[in-house]
């Protein structure tokens, strides 16, 4: 893991969200749909006929509706790889002081200087952001693939 993919996770967070929005509304556009009707009755007596209103995507509509549905779930689930990537980096963290600095920098998107002064009790830019790459660079020297 390094810094770049932790900075990312925020922002995966967020393209989720809007992802699930944009799939949520692909079938909400009414003016790709068609309606008919068809006679039917119930299964059981009284067997009375009655008209059934149907509905479903325009046939012109209907190849472009899956094409872009497909590539929106490809980029969901590459997105939730990822942040199941990242979550499951934070679990193997044992230092607390740098599970608070992950935390509080790349979930909740705070400054660096708030992440020192949360963390360490006092407010230097550099001191969060120095322990986190010397944990990092700890990692890797230690030959465990991030």
């Amino acid at each position: 893991m390094d810094i770049k993919s932790l900075e990312e996770y925020r922002w995966l967070k967020n393209e989720v969200i809007q992802i699930n929005e944009s799939l949520t509304k692909l079938l909400d556009n009414q003016n790709n749909l068609v309606f008919d009707t068809v006679k039917g009755s119930s299964h059981d007596a009284p067997y009375q006929e009655r008209i059934i209103v149907i509905q479903g995507l325009s046939q012109k509509y209907a190849a472009t509706y899956a094409k872009r549905k497909r590539g929106l779930e490809e980029r969901l689930s590459r997105c939730i790889d990822k942040i199941a990537e990242i979550e499951d980096f934070i679990k193997t963290v044992r230092r607390s002081d740098i599970r608070q600095i992950i935390e509080y920098r790349f979930v909740q998107g705070l400054k660096w200087k708030t992440v020192s002064k949360r963390v360490y009790g006092h407010a230097s830019e550099t001191t969060a952001l120095m322990a986190l790459k010397r944990y990092l660079e700890n990692l890797q020297a230690k030959g465990w693939k991030c």
